[in-house]
């Protein structure tokens, strides 16, 4: 097993031109399309032009870009690089195990990146429910009764809400 390992750099030795085009070719053309769009996306959202009548609508995230702009790009290079070195690897087996430290990073990036996403949601549907029960906590109903008519107000964040009850006071009132 170690003996096929070892064959790896003299095979590219042997073949440098193959070696640039699979693997340094696309890794500097993906290098080129990202720094293209970062240099595109500084223009627009950093360097834009804003005023205090139209303000950036991403003030306050990573250079004023859109949110997750900086990590799709990361994310997406180091999606692009493994893709590249898994098809390289589909010629010449044994070859991701040159990078042993890239692969581990990259399994890294998939578990956090994921495992955040789901933190999110589950954070999200808390929120909402603590929400919900909070506002029923706070929400209290006072009753009034005149000679005429019940009256049921009730106190609550939104507002105060106020019943007429004198219907169902009646004899033989549904409800």
């Amino acid at each position: 097993m170690e003996d096929q390992y070892m064959e790896i750099v003299p095979y590219f030795k042997e073949h440098m031109t193959e070696y640039y085009f699979s693997i340094y070719l696309p890794v500097m053309v993906w290098m080129i399309i990202s720094v293209v769009f970062i240099v595109i996306m500084f223009r627009k959202y950093t360097f834009g032009d804003w005023t205090v009548d139209n303000p950036n609508p991403c003030d306050g995230e990573t250079f004023n870009m859109p949110r997750g702009t900086i990590r799709g790009v990361l994310t997406m290079s180091l999606l692009f690089i493994t893709v590249v070195i898994e098809l390289a690897n589909a010629r010449i087996v044994g070859f991701e195990q040159e990078f042993p430290e890239f692969m581990a990073a990259f399994q890294m990036m998939v578990a956090f990146y994921f495992g955040a996403k789901v933190m999110h949601h589950i954070n999200a549907v808390d929120k909402s429910k603590t929400k919900s029960l909070a506002e029923a906590a706070t929400q209290t109903t006072f009753t009034q009764t005149s000679s005429s008519m019940t009256t049921t107000t009730s106190y609550s964040e939104g507002g105060v809400q106020t019943y007429d009850n004198s219907y169902f006071e009646e004899e033989g009132a549904a409800g």
